[in-house]
């Protein structure tokens, strides 16, 4: 192929023509892959060319712009769509239309956030996100929060805090969390230098919840021991099966034993936006950090999430650090600089992808939405349970329904390949007490009755080909 000469090379600094026609293009991409959603299938195999293209080096003389979209369009086109209604498995992602608005916004200001005197008033935007999180879950007016990647990040945010409140020692302290935790939990604690020993893991009752008398009694245990508990964990929103702990419990065993309470919301945390949720959620405004994700719960783009701190503070004093080339750095009242409060120094503009949509749809379009997807998880249960040879394995907390065939793992595995084989739906699966389970997750907004009707007749298909 004849390289384009050097001299014709698109420059880097756009005029008002170029910018624009690059704009229209990209998003002329978006909608091509958007208007295919309803009818193409969920699954399309990636053929080998299509991953031997993506892996191309930059040429020296550039590429044409139609070029490079039409070989990303090919590619985006290939895999599992998370923008397809029948996507029931993992944590469904919505990809909210205007938070892909907002992500470009975002990226378009240029603007550093990580320092309130750079950018005080879209600081002052990220402020008002993090605060009305804190007023969701029920926490104090003084809670402090960040923006960070994931839930991932979050926890590990949160556990760092909890490390440098000053009674952490490796020798004799000790974290409990359930069984059913998410694997990023202990991760983070490894990350943070928590050894292996000083971790716990709780056996959980039948629906997913900790067992907080198995807690007690292994509380009791180390303390008798000279061990000094330091981290209880509850889990609001389990992935497996979308199980809340009892967090008012795990909130008075922490207060009588001294330990700091980290609860994980990453997944269930945004329904305390409902009554429902809200009922179930009870006990998270007692937490000293929660950690949450927007873009489940808020059906945001990947990559926001918050963790929230009871204890102002508290995460400047396990993240601030000191340089040199910062003495210019100055401070604006009533507003922080983010880069003291966590891991990131350099940070996108991540308020908002949350700011944005709120504002523009209303918090009463996510309830709703939200609200919705309790409902189908409630449908879907008492519909599989009328299918013989089907077992729920669990009452749906949240929005999550985990099920079974009667017959043993071998069919549980044939309908999910039923499942996934069909063209329009997505499921995933997990191990619930010894057996194999099917996961359903109602957290897309697109999704409705209609995956509900194709999962039952998937299943059925599966039983009757036996």
């Amino acid at each position: 192929m004849h390289k384009r000469p050097v001299s014709r090379l698109l420059p880097l600094d756009l005029d008002a023509a170029q910018r624009k026609q690059l704009a229209q293009e990209a998003f002329e991409v978006i909608e091509r892959l958007l208007g295919r959603r309803d009818h193409a299938p969920i699954f399309v195999p990636t053929p080998p060319q299509c991953i031997e293209a993506m892996q191309v080096a930059p040429p020296e003389g550039g590429t044409e712009l139609p070029e490079l979209l039409d070989r990303l369009q090919a590619a985006a086109e290939c895999g599992w769509s998370k923008e397809h209604a029948g996507d029931l498995g993992f944590i469904p992602n919505g990809g909210l239309y205007s938070g892909v608005i907002a992500a470009m916004l975002a990226a378009g200001l240029h603007s550093f956030t990580g320092s309130a005197f750079e950018q005080p008033g879209l600081v002052a935007l990220e402020e008002s996100v993090l605060r009305w999180l804190g007023r969701v879950f029920g926490m104090p007016p003084a809670t402090e929060g960040l923006l960070l990647s994931g839930g991932s990040l979050a926890n590990q945010t949160a556990i760092v805090c909890a490390r440098d409140r000053g009674d952490f020692a490796p020798d004799r302290s000790v974290a409990y969390l359930s069984e059913r935790a998410h694997h990023s939990l202990p991760k983070a604690m490894h990350l943070c230098g928590i050894p292996a020993a000083c971790i716990r893991s709780i056996r959980a009752t039948a629906p997913g919840r900790i067992d907080t008398q198995s807690l007690l009694e292994e509380v009791e245990r180390d303390r008798a021991l000279g061990r000094h508990p330091w981290l209880i964990v509850g889990v609001a929103g389990s992935t497996d099966t979308g199980s809340v702990d009892d967090l008012s419990e795990l909130a008075a065993i922490a207060s009588r034993c001294g330990a700091w309470f980290h609860v994980d919301a990453a997944y269930g945390g945004m329904f305390a936006l409902t009554g429902r949720g809200a009922a179930r959620l009870q006990g998270i405004g007692a937490a000293d950090s929660v950690a949450v994700n927007a873009h489940k719960g808020l059906f945001l783009p990947y990559g926001v999430a918050a963790v929230l701190v009871r204890h102002p503070g508290a995460l400047a004093r396990a993240h601030s650090g000191q340089g040199a080339y910062m003495r210019d750095v100055t401070r604006v009242p009533d507003l922080p600089n983010y880069f003291e409060l966590g891991p990131e120094l350099t940070r996108p503009f991540r308020g908002l992808l949350l700011w944005l949509p709120l504002h523009l749809h209303g918090v009463a379009g996510f309830r709703q939405a939200l609200d919705r997807s309790l409902d189908l998880a409630q449908q879907a249960a008492a519909r599989l349970r009328a299918i013989p040879g089907i077992e729920v394995l669990h009452e749906p907390e949240l929005s999550i329904v985990a099920f079974c065939a009667a017959q043993g793992d071998a069919t549980t595995q044939r309908i999910l390949a039923v499942i996934n084989g069909s063209g329009e739906l997505r499921v995933s699966s997990t191990t619930l007490h010894g057996r194999t389970a099917i996961r359903l997750a109602f957290l897309h907004p697109r999704t409705g009755e209609p995956q509900i009707d194709a999962v039952e007749a998937a299943i059925r298909r599966a039983l009757e080909a036996r």
